[in-house]
């Protein structure tokens, strides 16, 4: 009998001891999702800067609250819940105020967000979101995150709100993806489908990353001339070559395209200038014998002539002559 009795007593603390143990897990499961809301808000004020993915003064009021909604709390354990979770120069800032506001939940967070809270403007937020680009070795995903973050503090710092959010969010991802052609395939896809959200246009963006964009890009036909092939490029959008990973055209490509393109200029030039230019001039030749002009005799110069000097005859009598005197050399020089 008194065995009996010992085995129930033992039973019962094991069941006390579980029943604690049960207790205690409940207790540090609703109080996990504080963890980080534990921190001070001293600490999460100096993370409050742009681009910044820690948690701020308005994230630890949400996750608060939502620990306090958990437990099912009143208003006046809710702001000594608040109380307990804060730590150094905050939990002193509310020890020191007026008990009414110390049991106010209210009171505390405002409270709070005015000492701790981002002291940034809302035009300020604004500049630095639409300033954001995607920066090198940023995954796409860390880059939307980085966006999302910005458009949130942008939020709770617009007077009135912002109406299309959403869409000046996904406009702000597709702007300023580093990789152009995704660029390009992800303002065709916003054309073609304006009602897509952008966790549905970063999934699409992953994906492209990861296999490739559709189609593909195709480089220039090698038999096309390079000057041609630029404007056929530009007009027909000729079926491109696939690139194993397409670029865009650097300086340098640029560059050296337009000395191709003036070395083409340059021998078309000159092509067409030689057929444009005037045959040369064939050499004048002499037929006959010399005339001296001074004694109008056959076979020396004037300026070696010694005889008389022949008196002057009119042209056609000076033509008959050298006509008359030319056919009596060559007969002297043919019986010789």
């Amino acid at each position: 009998m008194e065995e009996e009795i010992q085995q129930l007593r033992e039973l019962v603390l094991q069941l006390k001891a579980d029943n604690e143990q049960l207790r205690h897990e409940r207790t540090t499961s609703l109080g996990g999702a504080s963890g980080s809301a534990s921190a001070s808000p001293e600490t999460a004020s100096a993370r409050c800067s742009v681009g910044s993915l820690g948690i701020s003064i308005a994230e630890w009021a949400e996750e608060v609250q939502a620990c306090a909604r958990a437990r099912y709390l009143p208003a006046a354990e809710q702001a000594l819940f608040m109380v307990d979770h804060l730590e150094g120069e905050a939990k002193e800032e509310i020890k020191f105020r007026p008990r009414e506001e110390q049991r106010d939940p209210g009171r505390v967070l405002a409270i709070l967000k005015e000492l701790y809270g981002c002291s940034q403007s809302y035009v300020t937020l604004q500049q630095a979101f639409f300033s954001r680009q995607q920066l090198d070795g940023e995954t796409l995903q860390e880059f939307s995150l980085a966006l999302m973050s910005l458009m949130a503090r942008v939020e709770r710092q617009a007077p009135n709100g912002i109406p299309n959010a959403d869409v000046l969010l996904r406009d702000q991802f597709v702007e300023h993806v580093l990789d152009g052609s995704l660029r390009r395939e992800l303002k065709q896809l916003v054309r073609r489908q304006p009602t897509i959200t952008l966790l549905e246009l970063r999934g699409e963006a992953i994906r492209w990353e990861r296999e490739g964009l559709p189609g593909g890009t195709r480089g220039r036909s090698v038999s096309l001339p390079t000057a041609y092939g630029l404007q056929y490029g530009v007009q027909g959008r000729p079926h491109q070559v696939p690139q194993a990973r397409p670029q865009e055209p650097g300086l340098d490509a640029v560059m050296d395209l337009l000395k191709r393109q003036q070395e083409q200029l340059n021998q078309l030039t000159m092509t067409v200038a030689s057929l444009q230019a005037p045959p040369p001039l064939a050499p004048i030749s002499r037929s006959g014998p010399l005339i001296c002009r001074r004694c109008q005799q056959p076979g020396h110069f004037a300026r070696e002539c010694d005889g008389e000097r022949a008196p002057p005859r009119r042209r056609v009598n000076s033509v008959a002559g050298y006509d008359t005197q030319a056919r009596s050399s060559s007969s002297q020089q043919s019986g010789n």
